[in-house]
């Protein structure tokens, strides 16, 4: 009798790289004209954001665009003066090896950034900015579906893997003409602005993904009257997008996921039904990654023998990579600031971040520890309505529990801080309240040992310990009956028939009748 063997390519998926990369952020700006003297310096920020990027067969090319603002007040006034400017960065990051359609994955990150005037007329800013970069890929391994012959017995386990993987990106643009309200004043200058993503919904067509949501901006504005008086004033509203992202050859079969992020947000004052600054023109642009995989299951074998021949296998250890789940979770956390010389008479904006994120899978428990520290800054005023910025990092640890088993599994995700709000009381101390939202994807796998190869040898048949259709065994409890097979030169179903086992691990130790099969 020949040996038959059916063999399958599996795809498995590999870590090409995993590394940081920091990149420099300086800045000697002048001031023109128009702006003021600077009598002092408040504070500054860098926001970084991966513009575009390109990946070929041995390295990527991305561009980095850090957006650098420096607020400070003038001389003689308490209104609030900021600096904006743009800085740009070509980087490249060589792959070791080739790859086909690596998924890359960069997230940036302000690592620090400092702010100090030269001059009255000239300011220094000095920061730097880390980017993460993730790139995997897959790879083919072929590996024993099914034997047939020369008496082999099969032990195989069944997985269900990730098996089509189909990639988009779609750019897009909002845009949104917004009026402020009767019961606000008239915009002098924009010191802030922010988006945050939220409430994303999508759905799979055939050859199309529809991916909707709403982006929430949040901006805050100088204003000042004709008779000297200013202040600063918040405004913010939400812009609903929806798309549909062209995805060939997928259907309802496959199962979809969108990562929305923000390439930038502009926002400019403009006069309304009258002559004043209280209307703005705000312009979106995100970037939509999204993903859809089709599942596939597969009868893997472990472990093989034959019964009345010799043989040999080799086998393969693979990390296989199962359909990702959609994760988002809430995770509250705060943070407390203690009044300094100068107790705040009123808080203007507040602003929270997270670095040092640091997200663990506890297997034992099927929970998500995330830990990091919470930034915030503040822009509060004095009694005397002079701008001050507190600032205060607090450690925090956190806990979610997991639907999907985390064992083995890869988290892909980031961590947002949204609805902060804060309590300012009497005494000058201030408490922040900031929930976190964990969004992205758990992507479960799981390591087999299979086997890729198995040779028999037909020429040579076992030799027996005796002439015998039946043997005893005494089983201990929780011995595998597959073991007991192998170890008997005998096949699995013949035990259980023989003993009327319901289970292939035996639940208590006792004596077993072992026939033998050819």
């Amino acid at each position: 009798m020949d040996l038959k063997i059916n063999r399958e390519m599996l795809p498995v998926t590999e870590v090409i790289l995993d590394e940081m990369q920091e990149q420099s952020v300086e800045l000697d700006y002048v001031l023109p004209d128009y702006d003021p003297d600077i009598f002092r310096m408040i504070g500054c920020e860098i926001q970084p954001t991966i513009v575009t990027s390109t990946t070929g067969t041995d390295r990527i090319t991305y561009e980095l665009r850090a957006d650098i603002r420096v607020l400070y007040c003038g001389s003689g006034s308490t209104l609030l003066q900021c600096v904006t400017q743009q800085m740009t960065f070509t980087r490249n990051v060589e792959l070791p090896r080739p790859s086909e359609d690596p998924i890359v994955t960069l997230r940036p990150r302000t690592t620090y950034a400092n702010c100090r005037a030269v001059s009255p007329r000239r300011l220094e800013v000095r920061g730097a900015v880390s980017v993460a970069v993730h790139v995997t890929g897959d790879r083919r391994q072929e590996v024993i579906q099914d034997v047939f012959g020369m008496h082999v017995q099969l032990r195989k386990v069944p997985v269900e893997y990730a098996a089509q993987k189909r990639r988009a990106v779609k750019h897009i643009l909002l845009n949104e003409d917004v009026e402020l309200g009767a019961s606000k004043p008239p915009i002098r200058s924009i010191v802030r602005s922010s988006v945050r993503l939220g409430h994303e919904e999508h759905s799979i067509l055939a050859g199309k993904l529809v991916a909707k949501g709403e982006a929430s901006v949040q901006f805050l504005y100088t204003w000042q009257q004709e008779d000297g008086t200013n202040g600063m004033e918040q405004m913010q509203f939400t812009v609903p997008y929806s798309q549909i992202v062209d995805m060939a050859q997928i259907d309802d079969t496959y199962r979809g996921s969108v990562d929305a992020q923000v390439i930038r947000c502009d926002i400019k004052p403009c006069p309304g039904k009258g002559s004043s600054m209280d209307s703005v023109q705000c312009e979106i642009e995100l970037r939509l990654c999204c993903t859809a995989v089709k599942t596939a299951s597969i009868q893997l074998v472990t472990d093989a023998f034959s019964t009345v021949y010799p043989c040999e296998q080799e086998t393969v250890s693979l990390q296989i990579d199962m359909p990702p789940e959609p994760i988002c979770a809430a995770l509250p956390c705060s943070a407390a600031l203690q009044p300094g010389d100068t107790i705040p008479a009123c808080i203007h904006d507040l602003h929270c971040q997270v670095r040092n994120i640091n997200m663990q899978l506890l297997s034992d428990t099927n929970r998500i520890r995330v830990s990091g520290m919470l930034c915030c800054s503040l822009l509060a005023g004095d009694a005397e309505g002079t701008p001050m910025l507190l600032e205060k990092e607090e450690a925090f640890e956190v806990y979610t529990d997991s639907d999907t088993p985390v064992d083995n599994a890869v988290l892909q995700a980031e961590v947002t801080p949204t609805d902060c709000t804060y309590h300012l009381s009497s005494d000058g101390r201030i408490s922040v309240q900031a929930t976190l939202m964990l969004r992205g994807c758990l992507c479960p796998s799981a390591r087999h040992v299979c086997l890729s190869g198995l040779t028999v040898d037909g020429e040579n048949k076992l030799v027996r310990d005796g002439d015998y259709a039946l043997k005893l065994y005494y089983g201990v409890e929780h011995e595998n009956v597959w073991d007991i097979a192998k170890r008997c030169r005998t096949s699995v179903g013949a035990i259980m028939e023989e003993n009327d086992l319901t289970n292939e691990q035996l639940t208590t130790a006792g004596m077993l009748f072992i026939p033998i099969v050819q």
